[in-house]
């Protein structure tokens, strides 16, 4: 460890994706070799503290990060007002002086998560600084230095404090990327499909994989290429495959509501010429995953991807269920040459032994294997993850679906390569066999059926959920498989220990609060200056 004295930042992050900041932030961290000390990493809290050796360190980190949206060097922070200035006047002169000085201009905002300000309101936390001695001029459009005085009032819309829960004072140092997003929209995208990977998810994966420049990443099941693109966006050299000759060749069914045939120029490779990445771009092939004819050498940095889950898409292989004709001998008879014309049910178990194993085979040491896994939820456990001898789990990221499905982003490693003459064979269990049959027995549930599979998790699609948490124990589980036992059990709700109606309604209510996102307010210009000058005039 450098002896080079660290520095606090502050990370304001996306309130979406939740369990993805932290591992995100850990594989740019490794990408770039930047060391970090983690202060605070709350699993709710949209924020992050932790200490870097320099700003370079922190735009480095910023320059990939997709759930971040700025990056301050934290000046203070408190529970109080009082707190947060004593904090403040605590800091060392080597840190503020610099910025401070009467040849950089500077400006002041007040930012607010989950309650709006009035005006007066936000002057007066402004004067508050008034202790601060700045000595340069004002610049409202492209200030030198923009201090950031950001109030926390907690996540629940509904009830929201009086008093902010914490108080922080930064140097506003450098923005995510979360304009990748708009840019890399599928609205706007040459060549999408019904499955396409979102945009955000898309450079998420890229960043699970540490993708660099001039690696190679491969994808599986390529689709339409949305990952290819952002793979390709990171510095990579992309190709894939898919067993859908129709989806590689653009001549599916559009998907946009207005388009009714495809046009000549949509492609995959038309997804890349859009945004300049041609040149990153090797190729797609027409390939049965479950027979693939590579060479078993390691060549492959990373693989990204995305297995059908038999949902919108189906899970197939080239095969055939006839058995073989066998001779009055008993013998097998053998054809002229192999041929599958047709194809037969993927599992999705075998979509996953299949996949982990040609990662054993084909991945170079260090090299990353980053797929989703789709789970009922409450039949999931952690040990079900499917793995390999030659495979470490590194993450393990949860984003909810439904109230009873969601798919975990899981990450992989290579470790060592296959021993001579070891046969590795990817420990898939039964966890995903009856995905799909679940999935849709789950249309059968009703309402009050929902409301309490809420009650069970404390996360809903937002990344939330706190509001949904009951009393532990007041609620019986309710199992998918008995939904389709009969047609009176879709409309009787199971409980047990249910002492009146009261509780009925109170998880009936929970169960549709949704936890707004970050209300982080846009400052008027007007109000800028008059707060800005109201500094200068102490």
């Amino acid at each position: 460890m450098c002896s080079q004295t660290f520095r606090r930042y502050l990370l304001w992050c996306a309130n979406e994706h939740i369990e993805f900041r932290i591992p995100e932030l850990m594989s740019i961290a490794q990408m770039f070799n930047i060391p970090i000390k983690w202060i605070d990493k709350p699993k709710e809290d949209p924020y992050v503290i932790l200490e870097m050796q320099s700003e370079d360190d922190a735009r480095k980190l910023m320059s990939r990060s997709m759930l971040v949206r700025s990056c301050y060097e934290l000046w203070g922070q408190g529970d109080t007002e009082a707190e947060l200035h004593s904090n403040i006047k605590s800091l060392p002169e080597n840190l503020t002086k610099p910025h401070l000085v009467h040849e950089k201009t500077f400006m002041v905002r007040v930012e607010s998560f989950n309650k709006t300000l009035r005006l007066s309101e936000k002057l007066k936390k402004i004067e508050s600084l008034s202790y601060l001695p700045f000595k340069g001029s004002v610049n409202l459009k492209n200030a030198d230095t923009c201090l950031h005085l950001i109030e926390y009032y907690g996540l629940h819309p509904n009830l929201i404090p009086e008093a902010p829960y914490r108080i922080f004072l930064g140097r506003w140092v450098v923005e995510g990327q979360r304009e990748l997003i708009d840019k890399y929209s599928l609205k706007r995208r040459t060549y999408i499909g019904s499955t396409s990977m979102d945009a955000q998810l898309s450079f998420i994966m890229a960043n699970y994989a540490k993708v660099q420049p001039g690696e190679v990443v491969v994808d599986p099941f390529v689709g339409t290429g949305s990952i290819l693109v952002s793979a390709a966006h990171c510095g990579a050299y992309v190709w894939g495959w898919d067993i859908d000759y129709l989806t590689l060749h653009a001549r599916t069914k559009p998907t946009r509501h207005s388009q009714k045939q495809r046009t000549a120029g949509e492609s995959i490779s038309s997804n890349l010429k859009q945004y300049g990445l041609e040149h990153r771009y090797m190729d797609v092939v027409v390939m049965d995953n479950a027979r693939p004819f590579w060479r078993g050498i390691p060549y492959v940095d990373a693989i990204i991807t995305d297995p059908p889950y038999g949902i919108r898409e189906s899970t197939e292989r080239v095969g055939t269920l006839r058995e073989p004709k066998s001779n009055e001998e008993g013998t097998i008879q053998q054809t002229s040459a192999p041929h599958f014309p047709s194809k037969i049910t993927y599992s999705l178990s075998d979509v996953f032994r299949d996949l982990i194993n040609f990662a054993a085979t084909h991945l170079v040491i260090g090299g990353r294997l980053v797929f989703w896994l789709p789970v009922i939820r409450e039949d999931y456990h952690e040990s079900l993850i499917p793995s390999h001898p030659c495979l470490e789990l590194l993450f393990n990221s949860e984003q909810v679906l439904t109230v009873h499905s969601s798919r975990r982003l899981i990450t992989l490693y290579k470790t060592r390569h296959p021993q001579k003459g070891e046969t590795a064979i990817a420990q898939v269990t039964d966890l995903t066999a009856k995905f799909r049959e679940k999935f849709f027995q789950a249309s059968l549930m009703t309402k009050e059926e929902r409301a309490f599979m809420k009650s069970r998790f404390p996360r809903d699609k937002r990344g939330q959920g706190l509001g949904y948490r009951l009393t532990e124990g007041k609620v019986k589980v309710i199992k998918m498989d008995t939904l389709n036992e009969s047609e009176g059990s879709r409309n009787t709700v199971q409980t047990d220990n249910i002492s009146n109606e009261s509780c009925l309604k109170e998880a009936q209510t929970n169960s549709f609060i949704n936890l707004q996102g970050s209300n982080i307010d846009e400052e008027r210009e007007d109000y800028i200056n008059v707060k800005s000058r109201s500094l200068t005039s102490h």
